[in-house]
């Protein structure tokens, strides 16, 4: 059973943290789930890191310094945690609740935003609901 996963977001003045909210044109393509900064997060998979990367350009004063880590596991899945402060390196192996990092604090950039991380799970191109994914993984 996977322990992993906090109470999601929800709403908030900065919008919805669900899977398939709208944001502007596009919609949201992970979930959110709230924790408090620099909370262990952990991974809801087994696979290798494939990639540890920044979601805005890493030259963004104010939010260049967020980060993210990818899992993939064995058949191909790719797993995002965003806002996380990587505690692995490209290439590592990674068990069921090995922990990726700690989640990084979003506050000094959106002021009256729940502090959380962001879940993104993709295949073959396509976004999946994480909890679709986790609840896959927990039969």
């Amino acid at each position: 059973m996977i322990k992993l996963v906090p109470p999601e977001r929800g709403q908030d003045s900065q919008g919805s943290g669900e899977f398939g909210a709208p944001r502007g044109n596009r919609k949201h393509n992970g979930r959110d789930y709230g924790c408090l900064p620099k909370s262990k997060i952990l991974s809801i998979s087994s696979g290798e890191v494939t990639k540890i990367g920044y979601p805005y350009n890493p030259n963004d004063t104010e939010k260049g310094h967020l980060r993210y880590v990818q899992v993939t596991d064995s058949v191909g899945i790719q797993v995002r945690y965003f806002y996380v402060n990587p505690l692995v390196k490209l290439g590592d192996k990674i068990g069921l609740e090995g922990v990726i990092g700690e989640s990084q604090d979003l506050r000094p950039i959106y002021q009256s935003i729940t502090p959380h991380f962001h879940l993104e799970v993709k295949h073959e191109g396509a976004f999946i609901d994480p909890n679709i994914y986790i609840k896959g993984l927990q039969r």
